[in-house]
Order: structure tokens, then sequence, then C-alpha cells
């Protein structure tokens, strides 16, 4: 059901209507981790209060919101995060959630209140040390020790020089914990990634690890990422540019007309890439969410390097194949962890 909802809300996308079907939800700026190509907590701006975040959620699902990813900084590290994301799913919200999953072991509660956990992974633990910070592998472990079989799970892994020849070992893992992988190249902007060069691999290393992704699964490993957002990111003609004005992956960008990201002092911008350089960003607790999120509606690019807006534009656009993908996606991760919880009850 779900799935037609926003389906049908994709439709309505595509005939001109917008509505705020998917919203980031930047909740904190606090994060116990310290990666290497983030410096989000570095803001460190107050959290907004629990009331006025269940107030936010509210007007969101009334301007139509069907989904939520909470993310941040680290959201477990608000005491309030089940009660907002039990709110969500009050309102019949698909709730999302991004974390490092240094916190979950002591808030595995959470995974009662959220329908989707990804967890940061990038993978065997010189690698994953080496992008985020020492002894950030082990609790990545422990974090996936908690939720196999628990929750929907997939992880997301940024791809660096650090972490291009582990792809393997990435699946491998996958499959014994039970989740499906995603993967991004760096993106973030300056303001929240800093200077990542010296982790950015070549434009030939980023295109044939996208490459072999794409090969990967179609052979079946087990990547959420839809094979036509691989190949078209593998042909990006410069990955230190984040950005195009023009449109590039063969479709144009929803961003604004079909989500939106709500950062952490209440500002509404098109996307996360967005954040701190679009000045035509209105606050929703001082003109209310619907209208924050009217005023996204001009963009000054059409396309980026991020998987999750590329491939919200190919959802958007009713791309049939990529919607397949998908949907097949979320069935096997289904699958996968009713298996697993099977298995942790026979020990």
């Amino acid at each position: 059901m779900g799935q037609l909802k926003m389906g049908l809300g994709a439709l309505l996308a595509v005939l001109g209507r917008r509505r705020p079907l998917n919203v980031m939800a930047s909740v904190t700026d606090h994060c116990p981790s310290r990666c290497s190509y983030c410096r989000i907590p570095e803001q460190n701006r107050p959290d907004l209060s629990t009331e006025v975040w269940m107030d936010l959620i509210t007007q969101m699902r009334k301007a139509g919101t069907q989904r939520i990813g909470v993310w941040g900084g680290e959201p477990l590290t608000r005491p309030d995060i089940v009660e907002l994301c039990r709110h969500m799913r009050k309102l019949g919200i698909y709730v999302s959630i991004d974390t490092n999953g240094y916190l979950l072991p002591d808030r595995p509660e959470i995974m009662d209140h959220a329908d989707h956990l990804v967890l940061a992974f990038d993978g065997p633990r010189e690698a994953h040390d080496a992008n985020r910070e020492e002894g950030s592998f082990d609790k990545a472990v422990r974090a996936f020790e908690t939720a196999s079989g628990r929750i929907r799970l997939w992880s997301i892994t940024v791809l660096t020089k650090h972490n291009l020849d582990h792809l393997d070992y990435i699946m491998r893992t996958a499959d014994r914990y039970g989740f499906l992988t995603t993967f991004q190249t760096l993106h973030h902007n300056e303001l929240l990634g800093g200077d990542t060069s010296s982790m950015m691999p070549t434009r030939e290393e980023y295109s044939k690890a996208l490459m072999k992704l794409s090969r990967m699964k179609r052979n079946g490993a087990p990547i959420a990422n839809s094979v036509r957002y691989l190949e078209s990111l593998a042909g990006w003609p410069d990955y230190s540019r984040t950005r195009l004005e023009r449109a590039y992956h063969g479709v144009s960008c929803k961003a604004g007309r079909a989500y939106c990201n709500v950062d952490v002092d209440g500002r509404v911008y098109p996307c996360s890439l967005l954040i701190g350089t679009y000045p035509e960003a209105l606050n929703a607790l001082e003109v209310g969410f619907e209208r924050a999120f009217k005023a996204t509606a001009e963009l000054p690019c059409q396309a980026c390097t991020a998987s999750c807006y590329t491939e919200y534009n190919y959802l958007y656009g009713l791309s049939p194949g990529v919607g397949l993908e998908w949907h097949r996606a979320v069935r096997r991760t289904d699958r996968a962890m009713k298996e697993h919880a099977r298995g942790k009850e026979q020990l």
C-alpha cells in the first residue's frame, strides 16, 4: 500500500502538482563520530525542541508528506528520537533513519518505531576507520548484529580512495547480516563536507568502480541502487563538481517539487546539497512548512552526484525500470530480514 501511495504521488508530480512527498529531516548537528568527509558536527547548532518538531511533522503530513528520512548529525543522540518517530508513524508516514550505528545497541527500541534503517558502512576495518575514525568499524559491526533480522536494513557506503578495492567484502558482509547495500560518491558541499580532495578517487577510478557495481547488481549482488543510476553516474564528467546546471541523468530534478530537506534550524531547502547556498530558503518556524516548501521551486542546478536525489528523480519521473528495481529491493530486504530473524531465534 505504501508503494502504491508513493506511485500515485509520483504521477501527480509528473502532472505538475507540487507536493512534499518525501522530506529529509535533519534533526540534529550533534554526533559522537568525526568522519573525515563530514563537518556537520562543527556547526553545533541547538536542537529544535520536541514540541517544535512534532508540530513541523504534523504540518508535513498535512502538506502531503508520505516519507520522512531522518538524518543529522546522528539522530540517535536526541533523547526524544523515539517519540518523534512514533509521531511520524502515527500519522501514517514511512520512517527511514540514517545512522552511524554507534548508539544503536544502547537504543534498540528505535527499531520498533521506524520502517527502515540505513547504517553507514565503508568496508573492512582499515577502510571504514580511514573514512570515519579509529574504532568506528567495530561499532558498525555491533550495529549490524543488533539490527539484523529486526528491521528493513540497508547500508550506505561513501566511495573514496580507501574502499574502492573492497566492494566484494561489502557484499559478503551484506550477505552475512542480511542487508542491501547502497553507494554514493563524495558529494557534500564545502559547508557540510569541507575539503575532501585527499580522499577523492580519480575520475577513471570512480567510473570503473561504479561500472563494477552495475555488473555486480546485474549478477544478483545485494545492491539496492538502480543500474540506471550506477551506469549514469559512471559517466559523470568531473566528480569534484557535484552539481550541474543542466539535466544529465536523463530526467529533470524534482527537488522542491516532490521532495525537500528541512535543516536543523527549520530552514527548508530543495535538497541537502544546497544547504547554506540557497538564499531563497525560508524558515518553516517563521512562515510554516508548506509556504517554506513552496519557496523552493527555483533550482540553480538540474543534476548531481548524490545517489538518493538521483534515484528520487527517477522514481518521481516514473521510470518503470527503476521503480521495479526498488520494489524488488524492498521485497528482497524483507525476505532477508525474515531469514535472519529465524536464524537468531534458533541460536
